[in-house]
């Protein structure tokens, strides 16, 4: 069996960031893994372009079911002692799964490690960073997810507790949800605050629908009851609320200011 299971969910992905992020998991200096791509129904032919690697393991979700449901496809067929996330359109550095496999062996109360990030555009330019907590504690989710969810490395065990579940009527928010579920189960994570993985985030194309936004509320209020974060929780869950009804130019310079470099 391998060490890791790296699990991917893919729908029309874009072809050259698919090949990107599929060939930073091969060269990855930790080679014992395997990694499986659920193809979610897509139309794009994209992965017809993948390099012809025996520890890949494409599996078909039969028609778009979403990315909650794709990964928990994938982690049917994993066997890894680890599973590790990896989305289609970012990719990681060579030593992410070594320090972070090295990690969780010298950690047995941190249940899962995410990482720090650097956010790239259509381009493939750098326009900033992102750093997470490295012990982080509940109130961490207050603000924001406090992990990077492609960067994140699990123990197997923890999704014998807790699966990706849909989260709303966009089908988004599945990895904020888990963590705080997780959280609430008693499950210990942290961050290794190094730039292991670089995250597709262009300011200019990530307009959300207010829909969304209603959403993520939900889901911050029900993570934040479960964590015993309210009535304080409440001013944060409003937070995608109140982002929702401001002009999208004041939206898109605020994310240009809290992502600078």
């Amino acid at each position: 069996m391998p060490l890791i299971s790296v699990i991917m969910s893919v729908y029309n992905s874009d072809r050259d960031m698919l090949t990107k992020s599929v060939r930073s998991v091969l060269e990855q200096t930790l080679g014992d893994f395997e990694l499986i791509i659920c193809d979610d129904n897509s139309e794009s032919g994209s992965l017809d372009y993948l390099p012809d690697d025996s520890r890949i393991k494409i599996i078909s979700s039969g028609k778009n079911k979403g990315l909650a449901r794709g990964l928990n496809l994938c982690l049917e067929h994993a066997a890894g002692k680890y599973i590790a996330r990896q989305d289609d359109d970012d990719w990681s550095v060579p030593e992410r799964f070594e320090k972070q496999a090295a990690f969780l062996d010298g950690r047995p109360d941190i249940a899962f490690v995410g990482s720090d990030c650097a956010l790239f555009d259509s381009g493939g330019n750098v326009h900033g960073f992102r750093s997470m907590p490295a012990e982080v504690e509940k109130t961490d989710f207050l603000f924001n997810s406090p992990f990077i969810h492609g960067s994140v490395m699990f123990r197997r065990e923890v999704f014998d507790v807790c699966r990706y579940r849909l989260t709303g009527r966009t089908k988004k928010y599945e990895d904020y949800d888990l963590f705080m579920r997780l959280y609430a189960e008693g499950f210990r994570a942290a961050n290794i605050n190094e730039q292991l993985y670089y995250f597709y985030y262009d300011t200019n194309l990530r307009s959300v629908p207010f829909r969304m936004r209603v959403d993520e509320y939900k889901v911050r209020m029900n993570g934040f009851k479960k964590l015993g974060l309210m009535p304080k929780g409440f001013f944060h869950a409003i937070k995608p609320l109140v982002l929702g009804i401001l002009p999208s130019r004041l939206q898109m310079r605020l994310k240009k200011t809290f992502n600078k470099v």
